[in-house]
């Protein structure tokens, strides 16, 4: 008789507990403060890890910075970690630190990527997953930098929408490259706080399967996060582990890594979602960061720009490779990447924290801005052209004229004048000259001033004679007359003597300085090459005339009007193709209940508009550039009353709100620069400059990075976050129905809105945030929030007290933004052409191209060993050809990618899919 075979037992859910650390460098404390807990955090990991093999694995949070942190303090502990790390039972990296990807460019995210990978195969191991357990929200151009590092999966948390009903699906991005991606549901601390049983341990895997029903992937396991924010492990966990196996067959739990886990996950059949992860449905995204400490995300923009439209360029481009400033860069690059970091970045931290992160913003630029001049001085040096000529040299890709700003010798009208005879259009700003230093000294004192003489140099100034005349006894004047134009410099060395003598006389001595008739002056060039350079000569008289002008309450030049409304100060802009812009920034003053995470508006709130007083100035009219000062005078709310819960804002006593804008146009160019100054003694506010479009919308497209992104007028939210629609843009934002449009581009004003009619239908209006100021690090419950994002700390800092400037431009067009150009008028706006003086005597030709780039914007120009590297981008949803040419010549080298590893070789062009990123390593050929 034959038996009925037993039914066959179900496969168990593999449990994957992945024990780790959340690690904020720095946040609600600072950095110091925070390391004297890792410490003491990685001395307690070591020794478990050393001690007790059922204790597998740890994560370090997916940065390396955090182990240089911990070896900086404990030197002796690096053969340790790095043991632990070749074992695999350590897992470090890809980032050097966990980046906020909408908060910085995308040139900083490669580099943190960069160092991130290298520093971690140093330490004997790269953890290969692309780990981003808390940024709030993800770029759309992720998984193609994933892909280029040579990651084919992703680990996330934020920003996941709610049409991806599972824990994995594929991420795309625009270029089409696609990484399998793993959600954490319930957030990277859903396995937080194990229980030390093991049936508590089965129990707690049973709710989370319960939790996650069909988001559980068919025939995939469940994977746990075991650990937080600066949680230290749970030493116990392995015995624990192990208990639970034996008791039951439901779950095989096991202490894993992520690359282990994600190894056997299925990839079929899985939802693909494309672009970028901006979604409050199931965790916030926290969209209030772009907007709250626009000091800081000003200095992050003109940090990054320093060092990656300026120095790096002209440095790579314009000096000898054995000259490149590799170490100079890399201190800025460092400081960059340690400020990517989400609390950081982000400004969602403690003031102290805040103060520390510009400071290294501040630090970053100054590299910027002196390797930029070294470089160009460099360059200046060796040009063939007569002594006291200006060299010209442009740090983009793109040809362009501009603005250039130079003090030139003598009174009376000029112009400048390139080497072909190209006679450039020049205003003269202001004649200056005259008196220079002054200062009197008595005795042993005259050795302070002895110490302004160097060589034929008085104060910085060459001096051609110098006069003495006693005014008294033992009581002299000396006078320095500086040199002109053409009269040679006397050495003043032998004058030492002479003035010791005096000084140990006990004699009074006047000490005066004559300055040479100088002229501030403006000019256009003509076109500078991209990457190259141009050199100009002075002539003396009138140069060639220009549309620019400006009078009593209106700008203008070649390509557009502005006129200003004498009541209200707002600007109706009309280009010469007939594109119009009426009601144009208009300032809107509304109260802020939220927080450095959130906007939210007050229980209670008085929103201010219209000016009290308005006046219009001409300060320039022409023919380089014409200038207007508006000024308006508002009445606000000096404060709201409430606490960390919630706050109204009444007008019960308001305050004198004056803001000074500069409207500016600048012969050749199609955008009015604005220059907004203020002093804001308000507090728990919101200023936002409002744009009327010419035409509605059904979205908006702004640059991010690597990327223009296509938004709609919503954003999804959930129950823990109002989907609030503001969102964030790099460098512009467009709003455009295809014939006529409004781009915004900007200075670190990340934050936009494209505000709707009545019924929500379409885009009218254009709202850019200046300024957002407000009182604590997190409130516990706004209206638009129930939920504190952090500690309800109240602090000074995001009130945003004191003096502020912010800058931006309009540019009204017709098409779409690419037809607008906007990658080239961001350029324009943003990065200025470099000038320095020639010396006279070398042999390096006086206008010359050292790289050319068609087909694609340029992303990065840097040397690495010697070899030069340039990174290009095709910002189009059309496919192209990338070509580069060296000094005239084709270019040559290969094709790599993140990490340095040949994909390619290259011959001088590339075809490169719509939105595809290329790194080449160049040589001349």
């Amino acid at each position: 008789m034959t038996g009925t075979p037993a039914p066959a037992q179900p496969q168990p859910i593999t449990v994957a507990i992945v024990p780790h650390t959340h690690w904020d460098r720095e946040w609600y404390l600072p950095f110091q403060t925070f390391r004297v807990r890792l410490v003491r955090l990685l001395d307690q990991l070591l020794d478990l890890l050393e001690r007790d093999k059922t204790y597998a694995r740890f994560l370090l949070d997916g940065q390396t910075a955090v182990v240089d942190d911990y070896l900086e303090i404990r030197p002796e502990a690096a053969e340790r970690i790095s043991r632990l790390t070749a074992s695999g039972r350590l897992q470090v990296g890809p980032w050097m630190v966990l980046m906020d990807e909408f908060m910085v460019s995308g040139e900083t995210m490669v580099r943190d990527l960069q160092l991130g990978v290298a520093r971690a195969q140093e330490l004997g191991g790269l953890m290969e997953v692309g780990y981003l357990p808390d940024m709030f929200g993800h770029v759309a151009q992720m998984p193609q930098l994933l892909r280029l590092a040579g990651f084919s999966d992703a680990v996330l948390w934020r920003g996941v929408p709610a049409a991806i009903e599972q824990t994995a699906f594929w991420w795309e991005a625009p270029d089409g490259s696609q990484v399998r991606t793993e959600y954490l549901y319930g957030s990277y601390s859903n396995g937080r706080d194990l229980p030390a049983d093991a049936a508590g341990l089965v129990a707690r895997a049973h709710g989370y399967e319960h939790e996650l029903g069909t988001a559980r992937v068919p025939g995939g396991g469940m994977l746990l996060m075991n650990g937080s924010d600066h949680l230290l492990p749970q030493p116990w966990l392995g015995e624990v582990v192990a208990a639970a196996n034996e008791a039951q067959n439901r779950y095989e739990f096991v202490v894993s890594s992520l690359p282990d886990y994600l190894t056997a996950q299925p990839i079929d059949d899985l939802a693909v979602w494309r672009g970028e992860l901006r979604s409050g449905a199931r965790s916030n995204v926290l969209m209030g960061v772009a907007s709250n400490r626009v000091d800081v995300h000003r200095a992050c923009a003109a940090a990054e720009r320093a060092l990656e439209r300026r120095a790096e360029p002209l440095s790579a481009l314009l000096l000898d490779p054995a000259q490149y400033p590799d170490a100079l860069l890399g201190v800025a690059w460092r400081h960059l990447v340690l400020n990517s970091a989400h609390d950081s970045s982000c400004a969602c931290s403690a003031d102290e924290v805040v103060d520390a992160v510009v400071v290294r913003y501040q630090e970053a630029r100054h590299i910027g801005d002196a390797l930029t001049k070294d470089a160009v001085r460099e360059h200046a040096r060796g040009i063939d052209a007569p002594a006291g000529s200006t060299l010209v040299a442009n740090s983009t890709s793109a040809t362009r004229s501009g603005l250039v700003h130079a003090f030139v010798p003598g009174h009376g009208p000029v112009h400048l004048t390139a080497i072909d005879g190209t006679a450039c259009p020049t205003q003269v700003v202001r004649n200056v000259g005259g008196e220079g230093f002054s200062t009197i000294v008595v005795g042993e004192k005259v050795r302070w001033v002895l110490e302004m003489i160097r060589g034929p140099e008085f104060a910085g100034i060459r001096i051609a004679r110098v006069t003495r005349r006693e005014l008294a006894p033992n009581e002299w004047e000396l006078t320095f007359h500086a040199a002109r134009v053409g009269e040679a410099p006397i050495e003043l060395e032998p004058l030492r003597d002479e003035l010791l003598a005096l000084g140990e006389s006990g004699a009074t001595v006047h000490f005066h300085q004559t300055l040479p008739p100088t002229r501030e002056v403006v000019f256009q060039t003509d076109p500078v090459p991209g990457f190259g350079w141009r050199t100009y000569t002075l002539v003396d008289g009138e140069g060639p005339p220009t549309d620019v002008r400006a009078d009593d309450r209106s700008l203008a030049n070649e390509h557009l009007r502005v006129d200003v409304d004498p009541d209200d100060g707002t600007l109706t802009l009309t280009t010469v193709d007939g594109v119009v812009v009426t009601g144009a920034n208009a300032l809107l003053d509304g109260g802020d209940g939220g927080d450095t995470y959130n906007y939210s508006p007050p229980t209670e709130d008085v929103v201010v508009e219209d000016p009290e007083f308005v006046r219009v100035d001409v300060l320039e009219s022409g023919p380089v550039r014409a200038r207007l000062l508006v000024t308006t005078l508002y009445a606000i709310p000096t404060h709201a009353v409430g606490d960390a819960r919630l706050c109204t804002r009444r007008s019960e006593e308001n305050t004198r709100f004056e803001v000074e804008t500069t409207l500016e146009l600048r012969a050749g160019e199609r955008f009015l620069r604005v220059h907004v100054e203020l002093e804001n003694r308000c507090r728990d506010h919101r200023l936002r400059a409002h744009f009327p479009l010419p035409a509605p919308v059904d979205g908006s497209n702004a640059e991010c990075a690597f990327a223009v992104v296509h938004r709609g007028l919503t954003a999804e939210g959930g129950p823990n976050e109002f989907g609030l629609p503001t969102f964030v843009s790099r460098r512009f934002v467009d709003c455009s129905d295809g014939t006529l449009g409004l781009a915004l581009l900007h200075d670190g004003l990340l934050e936009y809105e494209v505000l709707t009619d009545d019924d929500r239908a379409n885009g009218v209006e254009l709202a850019l945030t200046l300024l957002r100021a407000t009182g604590y690090l997190s409130r516990s419950k706004i209206s638009l929030r129930p939920n504190p994002a952090g500690p309800l700390d109240p602090l000074e800092g995001p009130q945003l007290q004191g003096h502020h400037v912010v800058e931006y431009a309009l540019l009204p067009h017709k098409g779409t933004w690419r037809d607008a150009s906007l990658y080239e008028a961001a350029d324009a706006l943003l990065v200025p052409l470099e000038r320095a003086r020639v010396p006279g005597g070398g042999t390096t030709p006086p206008a010359g191209q050292a790289l050319h780039v068609e087909g694609a914007q340029v992303s990065a120009v840097r040397r690495e060993h010697g070899a030069l590297i340039v990174r290009v981008l095709n910002a189009s949803p059309e496919s192209a050809v990338a070509r580069v040419t060296l000094d005239g010549g084709q270019a040559a080298g290969d094709v790599i990618d993140l990490r340095g590893r040949v994909t390619d070789s290259f011959n001088g062009s590339l075809e490169l899919l719509p939105w595809e990123i290329a790194t080449l390593r160049l040589t001349e050929i």
